[in-house]
């Protein structure tokens, strides 16, 4: 088993008491240089070039990164480290830049070393970077600088590398004199063999609880990927704005956002909350919705945002969308907005998309005409949302039992969470009046699943002695392509761990607290936000951040601190003061159902919710 190269000094040098709230130190990886090549593909980058495909290369932080340097073409990445070989070039130099906020060629985007998070996170959660870590081995001298947007030098340092061996270099920078930092670079100077594996910055988080920093630190992460000037979230950190921007993860992030400007957390300023709430309905309201449904995916054009090409008008993004919205104006006392949205859903045309064997159709192809032939029949929390966003508008709709109840599809851990990130009756264990399934059972024997197969299939993996888990959806080892794991599935390797926060509120906090400090000190859960996919070998994982995942992520977080203080849901309890979503949700449960509380959820008696760790 190899272990990343960051993975000894973050054991060493990051405080891991939570116990008592102070200030510590962690690491935030700039870039690991390990190497992700697929079979029968060259290594990046491509022999004869030094362009990088942003789409699939970027850094831990969702930036650009490239190479510079006269000599920038004799840069070696074969294996997990950049190595500059200047030995027989004295007049030479070369090595790598990483932008610190957005792309290289976006200006007007910059980090803030003194509160590097988004500037609507309030200055109690702001960490600060004091510091900045490289890894590296040879002979020469390596220069670390780091530069403004308008290329002016804020600060910089030499090295004089003399090791066979890597090794570690901490060194501390002005955290007050960076509030426009853009670029970080490093380079070999002439004469220089160099290798470097690793560039980290040394972050230092305030003095707040534990379960007040993951709900933080996961919200930060999805901030990375909303854009104020359009009011959408981008579906990956790293691509240019207006370029690929998901419903789905900009209704969340507006739930999420307005559920954390309110007590006890008040992590964003209340007005502002409203204002990105409204942004965001205005930015959905000025898209194209054949039938009443939004868009997947869209993309700036020159006459404003549209679909994206090749995407469809999917039912269960709008679902997700108007559900989020929904209880973003109920928990914001927004009346107005409210009104609007029960509006948008009304205009939906639930009997066009109805097809033959009478399930709702996942939506309808880029044209706005053509309805997609498959309709939502699987059971599960997706199949579930669309259903009960249909009879908001109509609470006669025609009762479509589902597929296989009880069970997801192969396996996979998202499908039975999803619709319990926004309905607190899913927790409760009676059976539902649709299909007569015990959902909170249906969940935690899931649960029990995803933990178990990690330590029966891979018993000696890095995963399985951290106790990770998680066989849900999400981008592959590469990055390059969506992958969809599950129990039911055999040899899975790729571990999603969103799901971990997903599923939470099935296992005791502790248990799930102390999962998260194990893979904070592994390198995996670092304050940008969770990885996106972790390989179950432990050699490598995706630092990609995806605003779906991330959103899962922003909501789960916020039950398990709900539920670990034994105070109310703020979420669950827009959800039952909303007439909306208890009209939609008698599909499930009559009023006669009373859901028990998130923090009063009890396990069923047949069932083990005890975490491996």
């Amino acid at each position: 088993m190899r272990f990343l190269p960051i993975s000894a000094a973050w054991f060493c040098l990051s405080l891991a008491v939570h116990a008592a709230p102070a200030s510590r130190l962690v690491w935030q990886p700039v870039q690991e240089y390990f190497i992700r090549i697929q079979p029968g593909k060259a290594p990046v980058p491509v022999a004869g070039t030094q362009r990088l495909n942003s789409f699939v290369a970027y850094t831990h932080l969702g930036t650009d990164f490239g190479f510079h340097g006269p000599a920038e073409h004799t840069i070696q990445w074969q294996t997990d480290e950049i190595c500059a070989h200047l030995g027989q070039d004295p007049d030479a130099w070369a090595g790598l830049w990483h932008s610190l906020a957005g792309l290289a060629r976006e200006n007007d985007k910059v980090l803030n070393f003194a509160a590097p998070w988004a500037e609507f996170i309030s200055s109690r959660y702001q960490p600060k970077i004091s510091s900045v870590m490289i890894q590296a081995k040879g002979q020469g001298r390596l220069k670390l600088e780091i530069k403004s947007n308008e290329q002016k030098t804020l600060w910089e340092h030499l090295l004089d590398v003399q090791a066979v061996a890597c090794e570690t270099y901490v060194l501390p920078v002005p955290t007050l004199a960076m509030p426009n930092a853009k670029l970080i670079n490093w380079t070999a100077e002439s004469g220089s063999e160099l290798c470097v594996t690793s560039l980290n910055l040394g972050v230092e988080l305030p003095p707040i609880a534990f379960d007040e920093y993951v709900v933080a630190a996961s919200y930060a992460k999805l901030a990375r990927c909303y854009d104020a000037k359009s009011g959408f979230v981008k579906d990956r950190a790293h691509t240019e704005d207006g370029a690929f921007e998901s419903l789905a993860s900009t209704g969340m992030f507006a739930l999420a956002t307005a559920v954390l400007a309110q007590p006890p957390l008040e992590i964003v300023n209340r007005n502002e909350a409203a204002k990105i709430l409204r942004t965001i309905h205005r930015a959905a309201r000025a898209l194209d919705r054949p039938l009443g449904l939004l868009p997947h995916f869209v993309r700036r054009s020159a006459t404003g945002y549209v679909i994206h090409p090749g995407t469809e008008y999917s039912t269960v993004d709008t679902a997700i969308f108007y559900h989020s919205l929904l209880l973003a104006a109920q928990g914001l006392g927004d009346e107005d907005l409210h009104l609007e949205l029960v509006s948008a859903v009304d205009q939906i045309d639930f009997k066009a998309l109805r097809l033959p064997d009478g399930s709702l159709s996942h939506g309808m192809k880029d044209d706005g005409r053509t309805l997609l032939p498959h309709g939502w029949t699987d059971w599960g929390g997706e199949s579930a949302l669309v259903m009960m966003l249909e009879r908001i508008a109509n609470d006669q709709a025609p009762r479509v039992k589902m597929e296989r109840p009880g069970q997801s599809w192969q396996g996979t851990g998202f499908i039975p969470e999803i619709q319990s990130l926004f309905y607190p009756d899913f927790d409760q264990d009676v059976p539902d009046a649709l299909d007569g399934v015990k959902w909170l059972s249906a969940r935690t024997r899931m649960l029990q699943a995803q933990k178990d197969y990690i330590q029966r299939t891979w018993p000696d993996s890095l995963a399985a002695k951290i106790g990770i888990y998680g066989l849900s959806a999400g981008e592959g080892e590469h990055g390059d392509r969506y992958h969809v794991g599950g129990v039911d599935l055999p040899d899975q390797a790729m571990i999603h761990p969103h799901y971990i926060l997903m599923s939470a509120a099935l296992t005791p906090p502790s248990e799930t607290y102390a999962l998260l400090d194990r893979m904070e000190k592994a390198g995996y859960f670092p304050p940008w936000g969770m990885v996106e996919t972790i390989c179950i070998t432990g050699h490598s994982y995706l630092p990609m951040t995806g605003s779906l995942n991330a959103s899962f992520e922003s909501i789960g977080a916020y039950h398990l601190l709900a539920k670990n203080r034994g105070i109310p849901d703020l979420i669950y309890q827009s959800s039952r003061q909303s007439p909306e979503l208890r009209r939609a949700v008698e599909l499930f449960y009559p009023a006669s159902s009373r859901p028990v509380q998130s923090a009063e959820l009890k396990m069923p008696p047949d069932s083990s919710t005890s975490g491996t760790n």
